[in-house]
């Protein structure tokens, strides 16, 4: 039986993956240093095999792991699992600079690994609906929140990332251009609009409101043909000429399902018991345009 590692166990771990995990035909290791929060979680979905230092987590034999351990200490940890030739899902940013998740993704290919960032939207029905749209000539995606301005850097890598991340998923040109404008107060990013753009004439615009008054996901791509516009990571209008389609995914279709998270983890246990890459698995140049955000942002 495939026996996998799961590193970290607070909110993002119980409420988007160990739903999923712990229904999997796998051989499940917990590893926490916090031993209340080890022995909760264990006792509560009847978890067998835990660890309280990651040296026993490898040493039990695990040939895969997610790290949903804080970012800060993403580095030390997925390194150290890929030098144990271990396939490593790491939640995003791999690392909150270029330079190390650069460097970590370089050791993966090395080691011939996988090294998979949780990159969940990619796998979202309502988003890759999207990707099925032929010649884009704008792609616009807002995810907004309210009163939660923030350092610059872990903004850009928390957060936005996702919005780049969406953008370059769906956008099929070359980036030639990239123009970057925020607004920072008192060393906080309030706001940040970046636009990618394409030899092609085609554009990319990316916008995060964290002081916006709501908290809302919009993703609207446009051809010469048509528009489609996502709510939420859920429902989608497809507007032709005077048409317009509504296409709501199934009120009894399960969220983790909706946001791709189902998906992403069947993906990551698929390739990893198989020795294949994941289907995308391919997610550095989203960190390389975060750095370059965060670097135009610093100049304001």
């Amino acid at each position: 039986m495939l026996k996998i590692g799961i590193i970290g166990l607070g909110d993002i771990a119980r409420k988007a993956y160990l739903p999923i995990i712990g229904k999997s035909k796998i051989e499940l290791h917990l590893h926490t240093r916090n031993e209340s929060t080890l022995t909760e979680v264990s006792e509560l979905y009847r978890f067998r095999n835990r660890h309280q230092s990651l040296e026993a987590l490898i040493g039990s034999g695990i040939k895969g792991a997610f790290v949903h351990a804080p970012t800060t200490s993403h580095y030390s940890i997925v390194e150290q699992l890929l030098l144990n030739n271990i396939h490593v899902y790491v939640d995003k940013p791999i690392t909150y600079d270029f330079v190390s998740t650069e460097k970590l993704v370089a050791l993966a290919e090395k080691k011939k690994l996988i090294l998979m960032a949780g990159f969940n939207r990619r796998y979202a029905p309502a988003y890759k609906r999207l990707k099925e749209l032929q010649d884009p000539n704008m792609i616009i995606m807002q995810k907004n929140r309210k009163s939660l301005p923030g350092d610059v850097r872990t903004f850009i890598f928390d957060d936005f990332i996702h919005v780049v991340d969406t953008l370059l998923f769906l956008f099929p040109y070359a980036v030639d251009k990239l123009i970057v404008t925020g607004k920072k107060h008192e060393g906080l990013l309030h706001h940040v609009v970046l636009q990618l753009v394409s030899a092609t004439g085609a554009t990319a615009i990316g916008i995060m409101n964290r002081d916006s008054g709501t908290v809302e996901e919009k993703l609207e791509v446009f051809t010469s043909r048509e528009k489609r516009v996502v709510y939420n990571v859920s429902d989608t209008i497809i507007h032709q000429e005077r048409n317009e389609t509504k296409q709501s995914t199934g009120d009894w279709d399960r969220l983790l399902y909706k946001r791709g998270f189902e998906q992403i983890v069947e993906d990551f246990l698929l390739s990893v018991e198989s020795g294949t890459l994941p289907e995308n698995s391919q997610t550095l140049l989203s960190h390389k345009v975060c750095e370059e955000v965060v670097q135009q942002l610093e100049l304001i």
